[in-house]
């Protein structure tokens, strides 16, 4: 499915013009690249080749709850947390930038077992996560849940709010997801495609990602990329 499904570095980096020949709009000393050109681009990317976690590029992070695991076995991130948490793996490294474009692919979404309280068998996710500054209290959360249903969510100083219109779904079981940026607007991708928009003012520029599912849905990623403008 890599293949078939990969987002890939021309797609990105025809978003990234965009965003590049926005800049003049937004009133920015920068001019837009030639037409047909390709902004230059810094890429960070993991397809989990190892044998093991790379843990010069993840460390393990919790906002939530505790336990769970994360594993690379046969070329896929497996995470799975614990009952209630919100669990898994979060970038070592900061990025920056008010431009860019953040894709992982998610392979597997299983349903997750119930917490105290609930009967049968849970809807489980799949969370792509940007952290701006880092933390949690200001976030973009892109979800798939294991019946096939998208959410989207905001957290500006940690006031949490689903920005999707609730109507969002897909028969699939592996895509991309996909996070992107310009100025005040959030994208929100499946694929190549533009699934969602939604302005939120204030936003650090610096930001870290995250891979996550909530409670102890067992969620699978092939890879994972994070696209930046190229500082002049």
């Amino acid at each position: 499915m890599r293949g078939s499904l990969t987002f890939g570095v021309r797609a990105l980096a025809s978003a990234l013009m965009l965003c590049a020949a926005c800049l003049a709009a937004a009133g920015q000393q920068q001019p837009a690249p030639a037409q047909g050109a390709q902004p230059a681009v810094d890429e960070w990317r993991d397809d989990f080749d190892g044998d093991k976690l790379d843990e010069t590029k993840w460390e393990r992070y919790t906002f939530e709850g505790g336990g769970g695991k994360a594993e690379v076995k046969e070329k896929q991130l497996r995470l799975r947390g614990g009952e209630g948490s919100r669990s898994g793996v979060r970038s070592r490294q900061s990025f920056g930038g008010e431009r860019f474009l953040v894709q992982a692919q998610l392979t597997k979404v299983g349903e997750r077992a119930p917490d105290s309280g609930e009967q049968g068998m849970q809807a489980g996710t799949g969370i792509l996560t940007v952290l701006f500054g880092g933390s949690t209290s200001n976030r973009v959360e892109w979800l798939l849940r294991s019946d096939g249903i998208f959410e989207a969510w905001l957290s500006v100083d940690g006031r949490m709010e689903r920005i999707d219109n609730r109507q969002l779904a897909t028969k699939a079981k592996s895509l991309w997801l996909g996070i992107g940026r310009r100025g005040d607007q959030i994208f929100f991708m499946v694929n190549d495609k533009v699934a969602l928009e939604h302005t939120a003012r204030g936003l650090p520029s610096n930001f870290k990602v995250m891979l996550y599912g909530f409670g102890t849905t067992e969620n699978s990623w092939d890879a994972i990329s994070v696209q930046t403008l190229k500082q002049q």
